[in-house]
């Protein structure tokens, strides 16, 4: 099999089993009387680990390889999700998050450096839009799985089923069945230095500077659309299944562009293509608030949508042509750094700043930051032509 097309296969596991869990964990907590406030640290210990330990995975994956990672991190999903089935109690739950996340980062780590090593770098963006087709693939999976299973069995019993999906994953990395590309087999020891000096290092390189900000400003807007959303929707009286629909929409679009961004990147380059989804999310953002039903807000959310959907693929790749080859490992760590820290932070913010500005305003402000991101990309367009 091909060795890319199997690591999504693996990865695609390991996401269903993440995504399937993170959502039987809060459903189970609900079950057991878990208040609001618990619910919301079981959520935010799912996500710490990626801010902690990102970077240090990084470069564990570039001085020994990603095989020991990947290998402990399947063991690690599987043992999270068996230990709420063996000890069914509300305190587990909390080790059981922290297990689950910090298992699914280390493989997300290995897999984002992984991906973009595939092949030569022109089938880069090709590669990475094919590995976004199997997240999607999980995220739809995996909550059908833990759903039906917490109805039909219960909520330990849907954590035991979800334990299963990462066995595969184990199995093949375990007996050495996923070759690797060559650069991501040398075992690399001392690579530059290990603390922050060495992140230093990193955010002076102008061009990978760039490409974490351009990333960080599209990770805070999709977390902060998906967050405004819903509140935005219940002030204007849409019901549930509406607010619903008009959210799928938008995943449902940036699924589907993602399966054209490997043809179209022919035609553009990333930056290009960068400066176009940060003015068509703008558009849509702008327009959102003067909506006050629900089909013109799916259609606005669809090409909202179809705008961020392309970012997704075109940072990541950008982020492995700006990278040192010999340190991608800690340069795709210290991304999901930033990226997991916005998880956490984004809706705390936006929380804090709609009860002050309202709701309007702050689809507004969101649309500036793509705008200024949006003169940002031109610039680096223009820099690369010359």
């Amino acid at each position: 099999m091909n060795p890319l097309y199997l690591l999504i296969a693996l990865t695609t596991l390991m996401h269903v089993a993440f995504v399937g869990s993170r959502l039987a964990i809060s459903l189970y907590a609900i079950h057991l009387q878990a208040s609001p406030a618990t619910i919301g640290m079981l959520g935010a210990l799912i996500a710490i680990p990626g801010v902690l330990s990102s970077v240090a995975v990084g470069r564990w994956i570039d001085s020994k390889g990603p095989r020991q990672p990947m290998l402990l991190s399947t063991i690690m999903m599987t043992a999270g999700c068996v230990l709420a089935f063996i000890w069914r109690d509300l305190a587990a739950l909390f080790i059981v998050s922290a297990v689950v996340g910090a298992a699914y980062n280390m493989f997300f780590v290995a897999n984002q450096q992984l991906i973009g090593l595939y092949g030569s770098p022109k089938d880069r963006v090709r590669n990475i839009s094919l590995a976004a087709q199997g997240f999607a693939v999980g995220n739809l999976t995996g909550p059908l799985i833990a759903g039906f299973a917490i109805d039909g069995f219960g909520h330990p019993v849907a954590l035991l089923l979800l334990a299963a999906a990462p066995l595969f994953p184990a199995l093949i990395v375990g007996l050495d069945k996923l070759k690797f590309p060559a650069a991501a087999t040398v075992h690399r020891r001392g690579v530059g230095q290990s603390g922050m000096g060495s992140l230093m290092e990193l955010l002076r390189m102008n061009d990978l500077r760039r490409v974490y900000i351009m990333s960080l400003i599209f990770q805070a807007s999709w977390n902060l659309y998906v967050f405004l959303m819903p509140i935005f929707g219940t002030q204007i009286g849409l019901s549930a299944s509406s607010i619903g629909l008009v959210l799928g929409s938008f995943s449902m679009a940036s699924i589907s562009v993602r399966a054209f961004v490997p043809l179209i990147s022919r035609r553009f380059t990333s930056w290009q293509l960068l400066l176009i989804s940060f003015v068509m999310s703008s558009l849509s953002l702008i327009a959102i608030p003067f909506c006050e039903s629900q089909a013109p807000l799916m259609a606005l959310s669809f090409w909202l949508g179809m705008g961020m959907g392309v970012c997704g693929p075109i940072a990541i790749a950008l982020v492995h042509e700006a990278s040192p080859p010999e340190r991608i490992g800690e340069v795709v760590g210290l991304r999901i750094t930033m990226v997991s820290a916005t998880q956490a932070t984004v809706p705390l913010v936006a929380g804090a700043l709609s009860a002050t500005l309202g709701m309007g305003p702050m689809f507004l402000v969101l649309a500036a930051s793509l705008i200024i991101g949006s003169y940002s990309a031109r610039r680096q367009w223009n820099a690369h032509k010359s």
